[in-house]
């Protein structure tokens, strides 16, 4: 007895000094079964997408599981791990039943290992034939034998025996539809391999194929030509239509000028434009040297650079007006000069401004030229980016370097100067359209503030321009700059400086809401969550990828895709429009923009419904028949 009693003390003590063995790793062993009792994580019930049954009628039994939150069941191809979902049909007397259909599955990753099923809620169904001679006025009792394994942190077998009760009715009788709605997204049966062309991945893990796209492999050359082109259609794109005007007016001027001089004020025009693609190449290299994904007009989505650009561009308007100018204090006839031509210096800033502009638009042919560059070695950034500054440059080249051609141009006069002042008011209104970007991304007191620091800038260059001329003494031109640069200063610390949001730190962007446009359609904000999800449910969707400061991108929507035409196309397809707003830095916007090959916007991808890793891209500049075609092209929502 003692020898008995001591072993049982020293069991007690040993198992309570033994610590208690934690559960597996969840992640490690999403499958392992429970030996715990059945939970009921998962519910099953038994629906039909008809109300009544007929001789010969074909319909869909379905059994619905319903699961618990993080609770998921499994397709017939689990994957990894996991055991598939088993259906056996109980089914009155003559009628037969088809191979199971399901929904496309989920990919789920516990620790590295893959595995494939449902979450929330799914109907695993099979298509059932009634026999060609059937009673009328039955009571129809369908059955089925259900086993899935639910998982969480662990994983319990799950089991349950559910039936549907169906009338008869007879052969000519009207069918009521029943759960019709609940079966919309089954009928897959294929392998998990071709689950969505990649099942449970987002479409930027996804290998896609973009219909109609030029081949990969396309020659290096042809990259260089698009970069050519596409240069020189920023000439009339409407962001920079404001300085090339304006350097269509000095060209006139010009016309009955030095041929040499003509020539040179070419090429510093031509230089200050390329020089200006030089450095956003160097900034590009830089900025993704140090891992940062951007685009094309990356610089607008600061809105220091912002507010830096609608000052210049004020600065320049009121120079139009008349309100000032820049004098250099090198002799009566050198200011002459100066004053009634067009300077060196002033050409190349021109040339700069205008690069600058033309930013925010991408135009045709460009966007595939920069797609592309933006992936390539440092020396094919820098040699494409010189490209598209040598096709801006090149109608200017072109009649400088023969200055006969410029006699054909109109005659200077006095229309001239009026013309140069409307200029004014274009410039005036891009400083607005510029203060509306700033407001999308700062909100209303931003601009506000900014517009105040606006007000001081004026009437720093008022100060300037009506207290000095061409006979003020250094003196007094030194004490005019001196009063104009403190306002300045003094304006932009108080306006700028010391608003957090102006000076480009981090701001918490307002939730993104769904816009709903005058007629009637409402477009979604992107997420790629969302685009993920309407793309498993077999919706087809519109993805325009905009911001506020692409003129393009803001013409095309209002022209195009606020068309009558469009819009009840896009309404009877059910098809999801969805917005990506690219006016703010944005990485994943970014990513998948370069996932189709581009570097900015605007770009429109159309997913249709069941295809959706085979996108359909439309060009830069649509139009409505263009858009048209291509929902066609794409097909209904089937979800």
């Amino acid at each position: 007895m003692k020898v008995l009693r001591a072993l049982l003390i020293a069991s007690l003590l040993l198992a309570f000094a033994l610590p208690v063995a934690p559960p597996p790793n969840p992640g490690m062993l999403p499958c392992l079964a429970a030996t715990q009792k059945e939970e009921r994580n998962v519910e099953a019930g038994l629906i039909a997408d008809v109300k009544q049954v007929k001789a010969g009628q074909k319909f869909r039994l379905g059994v619905e599981l319903l699961m618990k939150p993080g609770w998921h069941t499994y397709y017939k191809e689990s994957g990894e791990a996991g055991k598939p979902t088993k259906i056996e049909w109980q089914l009155p007397e003559g009628f037969t039943s088809s191979e199971l259909l399901w929904e496309k599955p989920t990919q789920f990753n516990d620790g590295g290992i893959i595995t494939f099923g449902y979450h929330d809620q799914t109907v695993i169904a099979s298509t059932i034939t009634a026999p060609s001679a059937l009673e009328a006025g039955k009571q129809l009792t369908f059955k089925a034998k259900v086993e899935w394994l639910q998982c969480k942190e662990l994983c319990v077998p799950g089991k349950a025996e559910v039936e549907l009760t169906l009338p008869s009715v007879a052969a000519d009788a009207a069918v009521e539809p029943g759960d019709v709605n609940k079966f919309s997204k089954v009928g897959f049966t294929g392998s998990v391999k071709d689950a969505g062309g990649g099942a449970g991945k987002s479409i930027l893990e996804q290998n896609i194929n973009i219909a109609g796209a030029k081949d990969e492999q396309a020659s290096l050359i042809s990259y260089f030509g698009f970069a050519l082109l596409g240069g020189f259609i920023l000439n009339f794109m409407p962001c920079v239509l404001p300085v090339i005007a304006i350097k269509v007016i000095s060209l006139v001027e010009q016309a009955n000028d030095n041929p040499r001089r003509v020539r040179l004020l070419g090429l510093t025009f031509a230089a200050g434009i390329i020089a200006s693609f030089l450095v956003l190449a160097a900034i590009v290299l830089s900025v993704q040297a140090a891992g940062q994904k951007i685009g094309w007009g990356f610089q607008f989505q600061y809105p220091p650079f912002v507010i830096a650009m609608a000052t210049i561009v004020l600065v320049l308007s009121l120079s139009l007006f008349g309100l000032f100018y820049v004098s250099f204090n090198a002799g009566q006839a050198t200011i002459d000069r100066l004053a009634s031509k067009e300077g060196f210096v002033g050409t190349f800033f021109k040339g700069v401004l205008a690069t600058v502009l033309s930013t925010p638009c991408t135009a045709p042919a460009l966007g595939t030229a920069l797609g592309f560059a933006f992936s390539q070695p440092a020396a094919v950034v820098v040699g494409i980016f010189f490209t598209v500054g040598l096709g801006m440059s090149l109608p200017y080249l072109i009649l400088t370097i023969n200055p006969n051609w410029m006699r054909y141009m109109p005659r200077p006069g006095v229309w001239m100067e009026k013309f140069k002042e409307s200029m004014g008011f274009i410039l005036l209104a891009t400083v607005v359209w510029l203060l509306g970007i700033l407001g999308t991304q700062v909100g209303e007191q931003g601009v506000i503030w900014t517009g105040y620091f606006l007000v001081a800038v004026s009437l720093s260059v008022w100060i300037v321009g009506r207290f000095t001329d061409l006979t003020s003494s250094p003196a007094r031109r030194l004490s005019a700059w001196t009063v104009a640069l403190l306002i300045s200063g003094i304006a932009f610390y108080v306006c700028i400086f010391t608003r957090p949001e102006l000076r480009g730190e981090a701001r918490t962007p307002a939730a993104a809401a769904v816009t709903e446009s005058a007629d009637g359609l409402s477009w979604e904000p992107f997420t790629i969550e969302k685009l993920d999800k309407e793309i498993a449910e077999n919706k087809t969707v519109f993805l325009d990828f905009t911001a506020a400061w692409c003129l393009t991108c803001q013409a095309n929507e209002q022209v195009v895709l606020r068309n009558k035409n469009v819009v009840e196309k896009l309404k009877a397809l059910k098809v999801v429009t969805m917005k990506a707003d690219w006016t703010n830095q944005d990485p994943v916007i970014t990513q998948l923009l370069q996932k189709f090959h581009r570097s900015g916007v605007p770009l429109y991808v159309i997913f249709p419904a069941g295809r959706g890793v085979e996108p359909i891209v439309l060009p830069e500049v649509i139009t409505p028949s263009v858009v048209l075609e291509k929902l066609e092209q794409a097909g209904p929502s089937k979800g």
